[in-house]
């Protein structure tokens, strides 16, 4: 019988879409080096930022599975930092991360597309921009009381709004309820890559004209342009 890995070799869309086993250390971000982002400590806050991870792994026969949650990271913890969630017990999530070598964490910040009519130069096409963050490690499971309590509290954090009187402290009875219904999980990052698309491959007049035309659109292309801004004196410049 042919293998996961042989099957892979023959069809690279099938490698890349549906076969990943267990053991394989897969490359999952292609960035090239303009937007490639290793430094942690620009990457941190992104992840902070946008809060909603994309957790993947694969399960015991090799099939992908894929939860979205909230992502609390810990910076304190290793080079990389820690990232920190839970998952419904129900959630047969928990079985493949528990058994899982490697787990891959995705961020997906602002995005947008940009027209070809916003640049001055020609010709063009349509393309996007985008920021996104991949985090890689092996998961821990948390299970005891202590632990899946400050899960929950740091989690909370997240949602709360800003100034906020809520207090985990307030609600110990019904939190004592939801614990046992959860699984906590902890994934101390072995690596920490983002890709920065923000349109370095243009001259500096086309880049204001894409920013311009960002800052003038709709709250996503607002938040694009804000991106573009913000990392404006760091980034390699292509054109």
């Amino acid at each position: 019988m042919t293998s996961h890995l042989a099957r892979a070799r023959m069809n690279p869309t099938r490698a890349q879409l549906h076969v990943w086993p267990r053991h394989a250390r897969v490359h999952v971000m292609f960035a090239p080096d303009p937007y490639r982002c290793d430094d942690p400590h620009r990457l941190w806050p992104l992840i902070e930022a946008i809060r909603l991870g994309s957790v993947a792994c694969c399960d015991a026969k090799g099939a992908i599975v894929v939860s979205h949650v909230p992502i609390v990271l810990d910076r304190t913890r290793g080079p990389l930092g820690t990232l920190i969630g839970h998952f419904d017990r129900r959630n047969p999530h928990c079985a493949a991360l528990a058994q899982a070598d490697e787990a891959v964490v995705s961020f997906l910040g602002p995005d947008s597309g940009v027209s070809p009519d916003w640049y001055g130069t020609a010709p063009r096409v349509p393309t996007w921009l985008y920021v996104a963050v991949q985090a890689r490690g092996r998961a821990t499971m948390v299970t005891d009381v202590a632990g899946l309590r400050d899960s929950v509290v740091r989690a909370s954090a997240l949602a709360l709004a800003e100034g906020s009187p809520w207090s985990a402290d307030g609600v110990e009875d019904y939190m004592a309820k939801l614990l046992p219904h959860i699984v906590g999980f902890e994934i101390p990052l072995r690596r920490l890559e983002g890709q920065l698309r923000l349109a370095q491959q243009n001259d500096s007049d086309d880049r204001a004209r894409v920013e311009a035309a960002l800052s003038a659109g709709s709250l996503q292309q607002r938040r694009m342009a804000e991106a573009m801004r913000r990392f404006a004196d760091d980034l390699p410049v292509m054109a």
